[in-house]
């Protein structure tokens, strides 16, 4: 009855974690990909101000032309981007659907990170496309010289996430121009996802701009993680014009527009200071990984607010997961990244309070297994 595209999509190991905090009482919660502040008062208000003024009719397709045009502006200032074709898209997830759409013929394949956001692979497959995988662990550099290898006559795209889910890595201008440089010698489109570029605790956000050809170049960022509004589905694209405007076709028979209500709190939201947010969960990296440092082997996140430790000797994810439970503590297993399995993800983005009792549990299944 169902399509084999539908038969190939199996549930998010993420999604089995809110079905597990349901049924938990009083879980420790360190899975989900949220950030845990509440929307900022503007923002909200914003949006409480559009309904009263009754913006409930669709928007243009390609959004709000001013808030397109502070898309490009914010873009011009911090990263020196000269490009003038932007989409609102519905959250970042619309604006990759719309991008693999837009590039990926039926066997056409594309270069995803190892670990990968879970989305990448399924999506691409999804899209008639082929996921071709490239190690990006952390103490891995991304270098175009092993790059290469993988490209063949049907590779059409290479995705880049930074910084990271689910390793919280940061890539460095050297990785992205290794990458341009990759794309211009065999006709690649690169795809940057750059959703967490607030989230940066090592230095500033070294955006794909200004590193890969803007002919060359899709970046796509949004609302979500940096306001607390990952439900509202608010994101943007911007790169070439031909891919811009096929993506902006798409939209208007798939996804329309993004919520008419939900673009106006864009707006307000770019007047808002988020650097206390962000400094706090500068705070929260470097309590988790001095309470786990003695325990566990983890790099240090560059941004994002997760990290992915290693699994202790003798543990897989499923082995691991089961003692976490035991202990109410909810992490996802590294291979719901990965084809790999010797990591876990754990999420920074709770109280203090959850982030002790995070680490104390932690500590203690280490400490158990060590015993024997």
């Amino acid at each position: 009855m169902i399509s084999r595209r539908a038969s190939g999509v199996e549930a998010s190991g993420i999604r089995r974690m809110f079905e597990l905090v349901s049924s938990m009482e009083d879980p420790i919660n360190l899975s989900i990909g949220q950030a845990h502040f509440d929307v900022p008062e503007p923002v909200k208000a914003a949006a409480v101000g559009a309904i009263r003024d009754d913006v409930s009719r669709y928007t243009v397709t390609q959004g709000l032309p001013e808030l397109n045009d502070a898309v490009l502006a914010r873009l011009a200032e911090r990263h020196g981007y000269t490009g003038d074709e932007s989409l609102i898209t519905c959250g970042v997830s619309g604006g990759l659907m719309l991008g693999f759409m837009g590039l990926l013929d039926p066997g056409d394949e594309i270069l995803v990170p190892d670990p990968y956001f879970t989305m990448y692979p399924v999506l691409a497959s999804m899209c008639s496309g082929v996921p071709v995988s490239y190690d990006v662990y952390p103490g891995q550099p991304l270098r175009a010289e092993d790059l290469a290898p993988l490209v063949t006559e049907r590779t059409r795209a290479i995705l880049i996430n930074s910084p990271s889910n689910p390793t919280g890595r940061t890539l460095t201008a050297d990785e992205l121009s290794a990458v341009g440089r990759l794309a211009a010698a065999h006709d690649l489109t690169v795809i940057s996802d750059e959703i967490y570029d607030e989230f940066v605790y090592d230095g500033p956000h070294v955006s794909a701009i200004g590193h890969v050809p803007d002919d060359r170049l899709l970046v796509l960022g949004g609302w979500s993680k940096t306001y607390g509004m990952p439900g509202w589905r608010l994101g943007w694209a911007v790169g070439p014009e031909e891919l811009v405007d096929a993506m902006r076709r798409m939209q208007q028979f798939s996804f329309v527009c993004a919520p008419s209500l939900v673009q106006v709190a864009g707006l307000a939201a770019f007047d808002v200071d988020m650097s206390k947010e962000i400094a706090d969960y500068r705070g929260k990296r470097d309590r988790i990984l001095a309470g786990l440092a003695e325990h566990y082997e983890v790099a240090s996140p560059g941004g994002s607010f997760y990290m992915f430790p290693q699994l202790p000797p003798g543990f897989d994810g499923d082995g691991f997961l089961e003692k976490a439970l035991e202990r109410r503590l909810l992490i996802v297993p590294g291979k719901a990244f990965s084809a790999r399995d010797t990591h876990f993800r754990l999420s920074f983005a709770a109280e203090d309070d959850v982030l002790d009792r995070g680490i104390e549990a932690l500590r203690a299944i280490a400490e158990d297994a060590a015993r024997g």
